[in-house]
């Protein structure tokens, strides 16, 4: 199983290596009138360190250059030797001046590459420190020789700077380009026109394949979900602790991980979609959502006073975001058990009408037009539309389908924007008070990242048709969470376990139960969630500490069904409900259908 493991991997790397390299060919192939001749990519101290080379290169090369690449250090050779690297991409061509000490390390890399054109001396000519550096220099004239012009990959990505070709004249290698004798007889800026390709190259660079993909699953994603445990960590705590968290303290995870990843990635993007927030209740405003103002967070703004005149919050809008990805999610949890059953069903729409659908609408059409016509989303636009007949101001809806890499923006309809991370969100800002007609209860949110993949398929009829799938990246963050906040739901909560201790209550007889289970739900929403559960004559019983109990009586189900089968330790038990059960944890939909699993169903 390891080697055929390593055998795929290995397999991906070289298909993964030859594909990279046409990508940044294609950049030459584009029609322009000004399209370089080739792109120029030139490492360590000959190009005085440049970022944007070697951002270059560690995408050709799967990150052989990284500071954090330790397979160098422990060769014991110097840095400048190790970097001596000159490559030149060609439209059908490739160039690469390498010595004969990092020549074994590259070759893994560029050996599958189609005409490629190695400059290299043996290791006995490699001996001769001026023989080696004349081979140098004259390698990189041959290089250029039938070029006219050049890209240079002057900026690394999120970090633009103003292309100065006099910078670039007066790297080393470059210089050297003007010497007698050995030298291209003249100055390199004065032979060649020189262009920067940095933001073509950005755009290549976001482009999925399989192995940044599985860098996205088992790194970034890894660390981007470790960000929600912490998140979800600080309301582990007692109930009168959780009333005095204030928006500061819940949103410090993602503020410290946003904040310090772009002090490395120095991306500049300062749109609010692009920015972590944790606001409570009546603070979730279109305002503040937009503000931006995530450095600066609320410390007076706390779960007992953010409701509706200052009351306890009903629910809290979040956002994280990756700072060196395309990574974002944003989601609305709830305080307390009595919800507030409109913002429970518009959330219920938004989750499964606009974004959820929405994303599965984009990925079988890829465009965005589509999406906004669809009917389900419609329906919802329809039913806010209807709220004026009761209030005075509307809620203001908005969504879109982003896709980010850096500070780019490509078109959705663009061919390139297939193989994107893309991010699906619908926001209802400024949602009014439906019992009183006044106040703000705040906005709901929500939010997935996902990617799209598509392949042609030719029929026996000769026809071409498109077979497309998509995978919701961050659909492991719960899309559904409640905390008891307040002593009266505790209380309530307590009561409801009482029925445990008498002979007859509003449930039946007690029949069994105590025993740990996983309670499922039909709905997408909804994710499994752990508890005790207790069996009467007439209904269930089911406690967990973040909801409290929740009972659901016979009379709201049309259907049970039990499955034991051959286990001992695990039994599924179904149901299916014709009514609405406004219970965000099981679903707030007509005709669902619940399982719970017993992990200790040998007592069933």
């Amino acid at each position: 199983l390891h080697f055929k493991t390593l055998t795929l991997k290995t397999n991906s790397l070289f298909f993964c290596s030859c594909s990279r390299l046409r990508n940044i060919q294609s950049i030459l192939t584009q029609s322009s009138k000004s399209q370089p001749d080739g792109i120029l990519c030139i490492l360590g101290i000959d190009s005085r360190y440049n970022e944007g080379c070697r951002e270059l290169a560690n995408y050709l090369l799967f990150g052989l250059y990284n500071q954090s690449n330790n397979d160098f250090e422990r060769t014991g050779f110097p840095e400048e030797v190790l970097d001596d690297i000159i490559i030149l991409i060609k439209p059908d061509s490739v160039h690469l001046y390498c010595n004969p000490v990092n020549y074994n390390h590259l070759l893994p890399y560029v050996a599958y590459w189609r005409n490629l054109h190695f400059h290299c001396l043996t290791e006995n000519e490699y001996e001769d420190e001026e023989a080696a550096e004349e081979f140098k220099i004259s390698s990189f004239v041959d290089m250029v020789r039938d070029c006219s012009r050049i890209g240079i990959p002057y900026s690394c990505q999120g970090h633009l700077q103003i292309f100065d070709m006099f910078i670039v004249e007066k790297w080393p290698i470059v210089q050297a380009f003007a010497l007698e004798g050995i030298g291209g007889d003249g100055f390199f800026t004065m032979k060649y026109e020189l262009m920067d390709v940095s933001v073509d190259l950005w755009k290549t660079y976001s482009k999925m394949d399989p192995v940044s993909l599985e860098d996205l699953l088992f790194e970034d994603l890894m660390i981007f979900e470790h960000q929600w445990t912490n998140f979800f960590a600080n309301f582990d705590t007692e109930i009168p602790f959780i009333l005095e968290l204030s928006e500061s303290q819940a949103g410090e995870p993602f503020r410290s991980y946003f904040s310090h990843g772009m002090i490395s990635s120095h991306i500049t993007d300062n749109s609010p979609s692009r920015q972590p927030f944790v606001l409570f209740g009546s603070h979730s405003t279109k305002d503040n959502l937009n503000s931006g103002n995530f450095n600066f967070p609320s410390e007076g703004h706390l779960v007992r006073n953010t409701g509706l005149g200052g009351s306890t919050a009903k629910h809290m809008v979040v956002q994280c975001v990756s700072p060196k990805g395309p990574l974002a999610c944003s989601r609305t949890y709830f305080f307390g058990t009595t919800h507030i059953p409109f913002l429970v069903i518009l959330l219920d729409y938004l989750k499964l009408a606009a974004v959820l659908a929405g994303i599965e609408c984009y990925a079988k059409t890829s465009t965005e037009s589509k999406v906004n016509e669809a009917p389900i989303l419609h329906a919802v636009i329809v039913d806010l539309d209807c709220l004026q007949c009761k209030i005075t101001r509307k809620p203001k809806l908005k969504k879109k389908i982003n896709k980010c890499f850096g500070q780019l923006i490509t078109p959705l309809d663009n061919e390139d924007s297939l193989s994107l991370i893309k991010t699906a969100s619908m926001m209802v800002f400024d949602i009014p008070d439906l019992l009183t007609g006044r106040g703000c209860l705040g906005s709901v949110v929500f939010s997935e990242s996902f990617l799209t993949s598509q392949i042609q398929v030719k029929e026996k009829d000769g026809s071409i048709n498109s077979e497309t799938s998509h995978i919701i990246l961050t659909a492991a963050i719960p899309r559904y969470t409640s905390w008891l906040v307040e002593d009266s739901d505790v209380k309530l909560s307590e009561k409801a376990q009482h029925i445990l201790k008498e002979d007859k209550s509003f449930l039946g007889t007690l029949l069994t139960g105590g025993d740990g289970a996983y309670i499922y739900s039909s709905s997408p929403q909804a994710m499994p969630t752990e508890g005790k559960l207790y069996f009467f004559s007439d209904g269930i019983l089911f406690s967990d500490p973040h909801h409290g109990s929740i009972s659901i009586s016979k009379n709201h189900m049309s259907s049970i069904s039990l499955y034991d089968g051959v286990s001992t330790w695990f039994v599924p038990f179904l149901f299916s409900s014709g009514t609405v059960l406004h219970i965000c944890l099981v679903t707030s939909r007509k005709h669902c259908v619940a399982m719970i699993s017993s992990y200790n169903g040998g007592n069933q």
